[in-house]
């Protein structure tokens, strides 16, 4: 039974590997685990599972979307390990940032690497939807997010998944994101006029993800480098 249900989104509480068979959709968009050993992370962020993680989540959503995009956000230490976990002909969207948080790295990350392929025989048609800016990168606002945080340890910037929800789906199409967390995938669907089932196994995300939703849907109009509502 679902723990939300507005007739738009759909929350599911509990593990992905038991609920996402059972979903279809048209997209798949989601920030799972970063398999880094990432201290913050809610579920059990091991370096050693992660590719068996990955291999499930590709075979899974090659059931799940057989005919759309699948964007998966990843952690730039992985980078040289894409080629051995996802399908052949996969492609990087740059998530950058505004805000970049210093590590003792040579070299700091000011973007994160979003994978991404279509699942299906067919390619995309070309969009040309009236404010939909159908770029590889976007800026998100990591410094907002930081200064107005939503409960959960490490959230997205909702124009970057307003964005990813753009571009990789139609009005009225269903978003699946098995990684819920705080709920701004399933925020950015209904706010575009998509409809979106997340599945979140720590109830208190679920319960943030619930309030998000409930809130009135928000507006949105067509600057550049912006994504208005298709």
């Amino acid at each position: 039974m679902p723990y939300f249900d507005d007739g738009q989104c759909v929350i599911y509480h509990g593990d992905c590997r038991e609920i996402l068979p059972s979903l279809t959709g048209d997209a798949l968009i989601s920030d799972p685990p970063f398999g880094i050993g990432f201290g913050r992370a809610t579920w059990a962020d091991s370096a050693q599972a992660y590719p068996e993680l990955m291999g499930w989540l590709v075979t899974t959503a090659a059931r799940c979307v057989p005919d759309g995009f699948v964007f998966l956000f990843q952690a730039m230490p992985n980078v040289g390990r894409f080629h051995e976990w996802f399908p052949a002909g996969w492609q990087l969207f740059a998530a950058c940032k505004n805000f970049v948080q210093m590590r003792p790295t040579e070299v700091q990350h000011a973007w994160d690497p979003v994978v991404y392929w279509r699942n299906g025989n067919g390619r995309a048609e070309h969009r040309k939807d009236a404010g939909v800016v159908t770029r590889d990168w976007h800026v998100g606002d990591v410094a907002g997010v930081l200064s107005s945080p939503v409960g959960h340890p490490c959230p997205r910037p909702s124009g970057t998944m307003l964005h990813l929800v753009a571009i990789g789906s139609r009005a009225g199409q269903t978003i699946l994101d098995p990684f819920m967390g705080s709920g701004t995938t399933l925020r950015a669907a209904k706010d575009l006029g998509r409809k979106a089932i997340g599945i979140e196994i720590e109830e208190r995300y679920c319960e943030i993800a619930a309030k998000r939703l409930a809130q009135q849907v928000l507006e949105f109009g067509g600057r550049d480098g912006d994504t208005a509502r298709a």
